[in-house]
């Protein structure tokens, strides 16, 4: 069952990514992705920047993270009884779904595939759009682990199962046993962060954003569905996939360091223009 299960779900990536991979390039992009020595490095220059970030936000910025800060607050307050309101309303249906659709979508057997299929089949293709989608994928969903776990292991939050009654009340700091890991939900960050790569790349095509962040979100949905997470966990947990995900899209693709823009100079002779952003 369970590697029907698997087989499945790999045909289902498989059909979609074959579906969108396959379409032409229509957006201008100043750069292409490439595997090679400064993609890996860019892994190590995108972490770094953006732990340093929040040195440079300004009043939008901080507004945003005010927003996502007062709504993930607000959840925790009444985690327990949203907790309560999905675990009443369980189904047979709904908990099939969840247990061989959801969880492996958020847990890296469907994203994993996905976001390599993209970068093979660009490759082989020479689609230039498809290869970066794949790999600027990949790496977001890297990082936000990284961020993740970093979270994870510095908070220790009980996750529902862990006590009863169950106590969204419960952190161990920094300093606790290490087996508690709920605050904040890796598979809402790391499917976030994978989604917003894609929807960003095929913003052009309306329902490659709209199957994406709504796969996101049910993905999400469910790790409260299936008590192992609280409500505050996925909503922070979403908008750092969110967050992370467009940070990399950007620096990956729409700013790279070196720009090199051919034209003419003012005595007519054919050339180029070289830019380099300081970051």
């Amino acid at each position: 069952m369970i590697f029907l299960r698997n087989i499945l779900i790999l045909v289902f990536a498989g059909m979609s990514l074959l579906s969108v991979a396959q379409e032409k390039d229509t957006l201008t992009q100043p750069e292409e992705v490439k595997l090679n020595k400064a993609y890996i490095k860019s892994y190590f220059t995108d972490s770094w920047e953006i732990t340093k970030s929040p040195l440079r936000w300004k009043g939008r910025q901080w507004c945003t993270f005010a927003a996502v800060g007062g709504v993930t607050i607000l959840a925790y307050i009444h985690d327990d009884l949203i907790r309560d309101a999905f675990q009443r309303n369980r189904t047979h249906g709904l908990d099939q779904a969840s247990k061989y659709f959801f969880e492996p979508l958020g847990s890296g057997v469907i994203m994993i595939p996905l976001t390599a299929g993209f970068w093979a089949i660009g490759e082989i293709t020479d689609n230039r759009r498809a290869a970066r989608a794949g790999l600027t994928g990949i790496k977001a969903m890297a990082i936000t682990a990284v961020f993740t776990y970093a979270i994870k292991y510095a908070t220790q939050r009980h996750r529902p199962y862990e006590d009863y009654p169950p106590n969204p009340r419960i952190w161990e700091g920094p300093f606790g046993s290490y087996t508690s890991t709920s605050f904040p939900s890796g598979h809402s960050s790391v499917i976030f962060a994978v989604a917003t790569v894609f929807a960003t790349e095929y913003r052009d095509k309306i329902w490659v954003p709209i199957l994406s962040y709504t796969l996101a979100s049910l993905a999400s949905v469910s790790r409260v569905y299936d008590d192992k997470h609280w409500a505050s966990d996925v909503i922070f947990g979403s908008a750092l996939g969110f967050f992370i995900g467009k940070f990399v899209y950007k620096s990956t693709i729409m700013n790279p360091d070196l720009l090199i823009i051919p034209g003419v100079s003012a005595s007519g002779h054919p050339g180029f223009t070289m830019i380099y952003q300081l970051r």
